[in-house]
């Protein structure tokens, strides 16, 4: 959905760029949206960030989706580059009630990009059935409400992690930095919801900000002759 510039504020700023990633998950009842990207035409974040984006709408097409068709929107939390497309769609958006109050706090969000609209707002506490083999998950530590998404069918599954890890291998590693924490005092909270997540022993886990799949593949094999 964007292609960041990290500035050097971020707590990742040695690492130059980040891209942020949203996900359909194709449900009998309609496909569900999670995540939706950085809004555009923000001042302060074109200063600091420098987005390069997509538009929602068009990339939803890129995957047979009419936007007019999502029926559900679900926000991981409500930091400018997951929600900020949000206004884009219709759909009712689904939040946690603690990240909507989280995001009243001064220097948390951009409000223009992460307020919803009263009659779209659906606000849950804690975990919540979504629909027959979608869960929400309450994922505290990056936010004070993040959320996961767990899929379950087919024998498969699948976790749409959000920020709660950053990176596959933090994932793996069942480790968090602290600077990925809403401050410090989150710290052991978003490790224990990484724990969490880890122990579903998912069949793969998609990430808000890394490309790469958790379990991460082993290491290739050399079969050369030595």
């Amino acid at each position: 959905m964007a292609d960041l510039t990290l500035p050097a504020s971020h707590p990742r700023a040695a690492e130059g760029t980040c891209s942020v990633f949203a996900y359909v998950v194709h449900h009998p009842d309609g496909p569900v949206l999670v995540d939706t990207g950085v809004g555009a035409g923000n001042e302060l974040i074109d200063r600091l960030y420098q987005p390069r984006t997509w538009d929602v709408v068009e990339r939803l097409a890129e995957v047979g989706v009419d936007a007019r068709d999502v029926v559900t929107v679900v926000l991981s939390h409500l930091h400018f580059d997951h929600c900020g497309q949000q206004t884009r769609l219709a759909a009712p958006v689904v939040v946690q009630a603690d990240e909507v109050a989280a995001a009243a706090l001064p220097r948390f969000t951009v409000p223009e990009l992460s307020r919803v609209p009263a009659d779209r707002l659906r606000t849950v506490t804690g975990d919540a059935e979504l629909a027959e083999g979608v869960r929400l998950l309450h994922t505290p530590g990056h936010t004070p409400g993040h959320q996961s998404v767990l899929v379950e069918g087919g024998g498969e599954r699948l976790l749409l992690v959000g920020q709660c890890a950053y990176t596959a291998a933090e994932l793996a590693a069942g480790q968090v930095p602290v600077g990925d924490a809403h401050d410090p005092s989150w710290h052991p909270a978003a490790t224990a919801s990484v724990e969490r997540l880890r122990a579903l022993q998912p069949t793969v886990a998609l990430f808000a900000h890394d490309a790469s799949f958790f379990p991460l593949p082993a290491a290739p094999v050399d079969h050369r002759s030595p």
